[in-house]
């Protein structure tokens, strides 16, 4: 069985070289793009939770920043993560103690299983409903496990969904 492990292993080493399968996070949300590090959250911005950027969204939707799997979508609906086809694990966070919302300024267009292509509409949410209950709108884009890994944010400033935001070397 491991023979053929290791065969197949070889092609999808190659496949992942030269396709559009690599590494690199599209913008999921149309905003101001900065480091996680400038995030006012010190649990995110202390990269606890894993590296990434930082958005300051200027349109309340969601798109999938890879192609993969819904990993995960918080009952307050406040969350998703995604694990892309290359193995990387992205949460997204939108707002910040913005579980205590209940869910309220969100609606889901994805479950927990769901294959997404990039670029596919997960959520959307209303800005103003997250501002006037007292909430930060600025959303964390993380990759939970690249502890080992290097991450070039791609984009910076003001950015639309779909844009190359970061690449994950290693």
């Amino acid at each position: 069985m491991s023979l053929f492990g290791n065969l197949f292993k070889k092609d999808k080493e190659n496949e992942n070289t030269n396709t559009n399968a690599s590494n690199k996070v599209l913008v999921p949300i149309t905003g101001i793009v900065s480091s996680v590090k400038e995030c006012q959250d010190p649990v995110f911005a202390g990269e606890m939770v894993g590296k990434g950027s930082l958005i300051l969204p200027s349109e309340g939707k969601v798109y999938s920043p890879a192609d993969g799997e819904i990993s995960m979508v918080a009952d307050s609906k406040h969350a998703l993560g995604i694990t892309s086809n290359t193995g990387l694990e992205i949460l997204i966070h939108i707002g910040l103690d913005t579980v205590e919302l209940n869910g309220e300024p969100y609606t889901s267009h994805v479950s927990q299983g769901q294959k997404v292509k990039a670029g596919d509409l997960l959520m959307e949410f209303d800005i103003e409903k997250i501002k006037a209950g007292g909430k930060a709108v600025e959303s964390p884009v993380i990759i939970t496990n690249a502890d080992d890994k290097e991450i070039n944010l791609l984009a910076n400033g003001q950015t639309n969904h779909g844009q190359e935001l970061m690449e994950v070397i290693g």
